[in-house]
């Protein structure tokens, strides 16, 4: 192979691999990561317990990660690792489905784009199963247009294959995945086809089917989830982007990259097609999420690469010029201490510097999205010596209980001197989304001297009332 010819090959996955890997430990673990670091640190017998309550669909994830990390360990890098080699091959798989298309420049350009994109570096340092998931799903649309070409036995398993990884890495974006495939298969209107494709489409969708169905019987799985309303859906680009004007840009061209041949309505429904469903159901179920649609990212790329080759030389590299410049700030935002949204690390910066010996640590109850965080935060980021958690009684994700068991209306609280309440919200309210007995205890014999406000982190310092 000519030396031009690898570069081609190797440039985009390059680029991905120094995007992904710079400042992989910059922005702190938040909510969802900190799941993952709670979930691969117990036995499996308390993580079958675990997903047995909560997180099934996140099941194969979890065990997986559990396996993976008894021998590279929790740091940080550790934990974000797999997702960032992840990224890296699904960039692999990006310039070979443009060079499929379009040849070797539409390959370069595809994974050049798929590589610039704020989103694909951001999701490549998160210590979840989305950059999997896009993997996953990008392998199974080139076994697809592999079978739409020539349907055999060896390609419908191959296809059948790609979507059960799918379906393992996150079950609702695979079920997208050949939901959307369907519009190109029967395009092609042919029976053929369609013999090869619906049973491998069948067989490759169950598992995920069976997480779903597993996953919709336990409480609280999306019970943070709102239906859409007008206000979310014009943030709805930027929400998967993670740049509006970058948004803007890539569906555009990704539009203009549309033709009528049976392969470029394979690519158009691989991209816009998860979208637009999950989107029409959303507006009807509390199920949208952008990170759900993740998947459709690669073929977008794709897209917008063909369109923007079409052009010539010099306008697809002033469109990957663009991409870079414009994304630019969202790269560099996704960076920060509070990158993934949430500024864990503060609470080390807060409390260490100002602990004294008999002070204890409490935690909210009862918040809506993520109740688990709090306590998560405490113990990741919070060296000894610290405040003792004083009211758990078992750890959180034990013996099937996602959140720590704490000794009833706060019976065990004694009469510490000052009290650390660590939540994950801004509210100004120090006892919000605690059980109505501890809150009761708190607010009858505390009030709040000091509060220290971050990113999905707040803390309050609370000091005993005066003796009457």
């Amino acid at each position: 192979m000519p030396r031009s010819s690898w570069l081609t090959w190797v440039a985009p996955a390059l680029v991905a691999a120094v995007l992904g890997g710079w400042r992989l430990t910059g922005p702190a673990l938040w909510a969802d990561e900190l799941a993952t670091w709670g979930a691969v640190r117990l036995s499996w017998g308390q993580l079958r317990e675990l997903t047995g309550t909560v997180d099934i669909v996140l099941a194969p994830y979890y065990a997986a990660m559990k396996a993976y990390a008894s021998i590279a360990g929790t740091s940080t890098v550790a934990l974000r690792l797999p997702a960032l080699l992840a990224i890296v091959a699904t960039t692999l798989l990006t310039t070979a489905l443009g060079r499929r298309l379009g040849g070797p420049a539409a390959g370069l350009v595809a994974g050049l784009i798929f590589a610039v994109l704020p989103a694909t570096s951001r999701y490549g340092q998160e210590a979840r199963s989305y950059a999997f998931a896009m993997l996953a799903a990008t392998l199974a649309l080139l076994c697809l247009i592999r079978l739409l070409d020539r349907p055999t036995v060896p390609r419908a398993a191959g296809y059948a294959g790609a979507l059960v990884v799918t379906g393992l890495s996150h079950p609702l974006s695979a079920l997208l995945v050949p939901a959307a495939h369907a519009v190109a298969v029967a395009w092609r209107r042919s029976p053929r086809i369609a013999a090869f494709w619906t049973p491998a489409a069948a067989l490759g969708a169950l598992p995920a089917l069976v997480l779903t169905a597993l996953g919709a019987r336990q409480r609280g799985q999306l019970s943070w989830i709102k239906v859409l309303t007008a206000d979310l859906l014009q943030v709805v680009p930027e929400r998967i982007f993670l740049s509006g004007a970058v948004a803007g840009i890539v569906l555009g061209l990704a539009v203009l990259g549309v033709r009528g041949s049976a392969e470029s309505v394979s690519l158009a429904a691989a991209g816009f097609g998860p979208i637009l469903l999950l989107l029409a159901a959303g507006l009807v179920e509390p199920i949208w999420n952008a990170r759900y649609v993740l998947v459709a990212l690669p073929v977008l790329a794709v897209l917008a690469a063909l369109a923007a080759v079409r052009s010539g030389a010099r306008p697809a590299a002033v469109v990957l010029l663009l991409l870079t410049l414009i994304g630019w700030p969202a790269q560099l935002a996704a960076r920060g201490p509070a990158g993934h949204s949430e500024d864990s690390a503060k609470v080390a910066a807060v409390i260490a510097p100002l602990y004294r010996p008999g002070d204890v640590a409490v935690f909210p109850d009862t918040h809506p999205s993520i109740p688990w965080a709090p306590r998560d935060i405490y113990e990741r980021y919070l060296p000894a010596p610290r405040p003792p958690d004083v009211l758990r009684v078992a750890p959180q994700r034990t013996d099937g209980h996602f959140l720590a068991t704490e000794c009833p209306a706060a019976a065990c609280l004694g009469s510490p001197p000052r009290i650390w309440v660590i939540r994950v919200d801004n509210s100004a309210d120090p006892y919000a989304n605690m059980d109505a007995p501890k809150r009761k205890r708190l607010a009858d014999s505390y009030h709040p001297v000091r509060r220290w406000q971050y990113s999905l982190l707040g803390i309050t310092l609370l000091e005993r009332n005066p003796s009457r």
